[in-house]
C-alpha cells in the first residue's frame, strides 16, 4: 500500500473557530504547487480522505483535479488530535492501493512516527504543504518505508 500524506498549507492564524481557519494566499499558492508536482508522479490513489477543517478541505481541493472521478471524503478521526492507531485500523480494512489523507499536525507527525519508527517519540516533522510517500505492506508500527516527499 501507498499512503500519501499531505499536511493543509499555510493558514490564517486566527478565526471563528480552529476549524475554520482558512489558507492564505500564499497556502493557496502551496496547495496549487504541491498539487502540480505529485501529479508528475501520475498517482493512482483510490480514495482521498480528509479532515473536516477548512483549511484541510482547501489543501485537498488543490488535488481533486488530479482524481477528478473520485469524491473527497471528510473524516474527523484525522483532525489535529485525531487517534493514529484508529486511523490505522481503518486504513488497514479499506483493501486499497493508495490512499491520500490531508490532515495536520500533530496527528500527521504521530502518524508519520509510528508508520515509520514505530513510536510517536521520534516526532517525525512534517511541514505544511509536503506530502509525504509511506509505502507497507502491512498498516502496523514500523512497518512503513518513506519513499519520497515532496515539498511546494
Amino acid at each position: 500500500m501507498l499512503l500519501y500524506l499531505l499536511r493543509h498549507a499555510i493558514a490564517e492564524d486566527r478565526a471563528e473557530s480552529d476549524s475554520a481557519r482558512e489558507l492564505t494566499p500564499k497556502g493557496l499558492g502551496q496547495a496549487r504547487s504541491i498539487a502540480i508536482k505529485f501529479s508528475q508522479r501520475s498517482p493512482q490513489v483510490d480514495r482521498v480522505i480528509c479532515s473536516p477543517y477548512t483549511r484541510a478541505q482547501q489543501t485537498a481541493a488543490s488535488m481533486m483535479p488530479i482524481f477528478p472521478e473520485l469524491d473527497l471524503t471528510l473524516d474527523a478521526g484525522i483532525a489535529p488530535d485525531g487517534d493514529v492507531y484508529g486511523v490505522m485500523d481503518a486504513i488497514e480494512g479499506y483493501d486499497l492501493q493508495q490512499v491520500l489523507l490531508v490532515s495536520h499536525n500533530p496527528f500527521l507527525s504521530n502518524l508519520l512516527s509510528v508508520l515509520v519508527d514505530g513510536t510517536m517519540e521520534t516526532h517525525r516533522p512534517v511541514d505544511n504543504a509536503t506530502l509525504h510517500c509511506v509505502s507497507m505492506d502491512v498498516v502496523a508500527p514500523g512497518c512503513g518505508e518513506i519513499l519520497y516527499i515532496l515539498e511546494p
